[in-house]
């Protein structure tokens, strides 16, 4: 194609956004109302399944089509290897201008080597009250002993992680209340994604490739104060939401105890940030539309997650440890161009490695050699029959100095999901049983269709469709548990046994925040 008849692509990704939280997919509270208005131009996958549950394996996938056990990008430090090729490379080499314009997420960028092939790359400077907090931090450390690094201590000891929500007082009130005048960037991200689109035009010189990466929908959730309460339960908005833990270590190993009010709490907190996404996102759409309408009716969108979010479900607060639907099962919205015609609700399953064959596909790009071989182009109607999803790394290096690994021995081992529209079969790498759900029937995987006192078998109120579904998923999971099982292996071995990876101080400190290398 002609650089004149190329679409401008737009990849937006909310990290930690399940599908099931958004009113767009039938969620009881409206946390997409946005998103809605722009309904009749837009393609909604039903069944948009993560290769990974969390996000540095999980962008890998959306960059390079490959699963976790092929990429095997997955533990912190570590870099993409050159013998892939990432889409943005992809996208430059065909004639687009790229950028990569992300929130607070290191994990895009050359700490992993997914920022191959960005010409522009924005990451939003942090606000005042950010700034004046870490020179703060700097000044206590420096009080503490010039031989303490910033931030490096924070998290590694679980006593003083579960009480970090402890203390309800009124400095601690007051910092959670202050969260709800600034955001993790998304408002600057998408005014710079604006101008961005502003300056490139398809039409006299390039079209633009843009990928964005939002965390305001990952823990701590700190909605913005006009969505803060809005959708917490009426008889629990007087609650001080600052005592409420959000560190998933001290939870998912019984350092801390939660109600159910306080899950409800959480996921009213949760779906504000949403709400806040949703409205951002809905006035980006608004501006484009606005500003061009042709070249917005020819744009390809995609609204997605990396991964969804537990809250307690399952026993897990964040998002590790489990394959479930609630942290595997994330949006998938797209707006095609007007000429592919595609809208409306549709049924089959999706994956983020189908992204890269889906690209070429539509712009009539040659595919990439021995790259994505199990990957689907979901161009017209998706193909694909099963999706999966593998978890490798259940702990990291900063965990097991943690002793977390200790604590709860039971997460020690890889997951393997095989996920078909209806049914759901799990495989652990350990003694742990399998496990199958039919989800369509049970999508918050209550029930286990499989009783292991039966060795293995179906309980007695299995259907013959369940049956059929069983034998299908397991002969798929036979088929991957060689190649899954090798790269856990790998992955076990470096964490515990191999040479720990040097992490820049600087990222540390910003993941250790997200509680992704605690």
């Amino acid at each position: 194609m002609a650089h004149s008849d190329l679409p401008d692509v737009l990849i937006i990704i909310l990290d930690a956004a399940r599908a099931e939280n958004f009113s767009l997919y039938g969620y009881g509270q409206n946390t997409t109302p946005h998103l809605s208005r722009y309904a009749d131009r837009l393609a909604v996958y039903r069944h948009g399944i993560s290769a990974a549950m969390w996000t540095l394996p999980s962008t890998t996938g959306l960059f390079t089509g490959l699963y976790p056990s092929e990429h095997r990008l997955v533990i912190d430090g570590d870099r993409l290897s050159p013998a892939y090729r990432t889409l943005p490379e992809v996208m430059k080499a065909a004639g687009y201008a790229t950028a990569k314009v992300t929130g607070q997420v290191p994990y895009v960028s050359d700490f992993s080597g997914l920022h191959r092939g960005f010409d522009h790359e924005y990451e939003p400077p942090p606000n005042l009250t950010q700034r004046l907090w870490r020179s703060y931090k700097r000044r206590k450390t420096a009080a503490a002993g010039a031989d303490r690094q910033e931030g490096l201590d924070l998290g590694l000891d679980l006593a003083a992680e579960a009480r970090m929500h402890a203390n309800g007082g009124r400095k601690r009130r007051l910092q959670y209340w202050m969260t709800g005048y600034f955001d993790s960037g998304a408002k600057s991200c998408f005014a710079e994604t604006q101008r961005l689109f502003g300056q490139t035009d398809p039409k006299s010189g390039r079209p633009l490739f843009c990928y964005m990466h939002l965390q305001e929908t990952h823990a701590e959730y700190r909605p913005p104060h006009r969505y803060r309460t809005c959708f917490v339960p009426q008889e629990l908005r007087s609650r001080n939401f600052a005592t409420i833990n959000q560190r998933p270590n001290p939870h998912d190993v019984g350092a801390v105890t939660m109600t159910e009010d306080e899950y409800r709490i959480l996921t009213g907190l949760y779906d504000g940030c949403i709400a806040y996404l949703d409205e951002q996102i809905g006035r980006l759409l608004d501006q484009l539309a606005a500003q061009d309408p042709e070249r917005f009716e020819n744009m390809f969108v995609l609204i997605a997650a990396d991964h969804g979010d537990c809250i307690g479900r399952h026993g897990i607060l964040g998002h590790q440890f489990v394959c479930y639907d609630e942290l595997i099962h994330i949006p998938w919205i797209v707006k095609w161009p007007a000429s592919v015609g595609i809208t409306g609700a549709v049924d089959g399953l999706v994956q983020n490695v189908d992204v890269m064959p889906t690209l070429t596909e539509l712009l009539d790009l040659p595919p990439v050699a021995d790259q994505g071989r199990e990957a689907c182009s979901f161009l017209g109607s998706p193909t694909r029959d099963l999706a999966y999803s593998e978890m490798l790394k259940p702990f990291g290096a900063s965990a097991v100095k943690q002793g977390l690994h200790e604590k709860a021995p039971q997460y020690r081992r890889a997951v393997l999901s095989v996920r078909s529209r209806t049914h759901k079969l799990l495989v652990y790498s350990n003694e742990q049983p399998s496990e199958f759900y039919n989800v369509a029937n049970d999508p918050h995987e209550t029930v286990n269709l499989l009783d292991s006192a039966l060795g293995g078998g179906l309980v007695e109120q299995a259907t013959a469709a369940d049956c059929e579904a069983f034998m299908a998923l397991k002969a798929a999971a036979e088929a991957r548990k060689a190649r899954w099982l090798e790269a856990a292996q790998e992955v076990d071995n470096r964490v515990f046994h191999g040479e720990a990876v040097e992490i820049d101080p600087e990222v540390e400190q910003r993941l250790r925040a997200l509680g992704y290398i605690d």
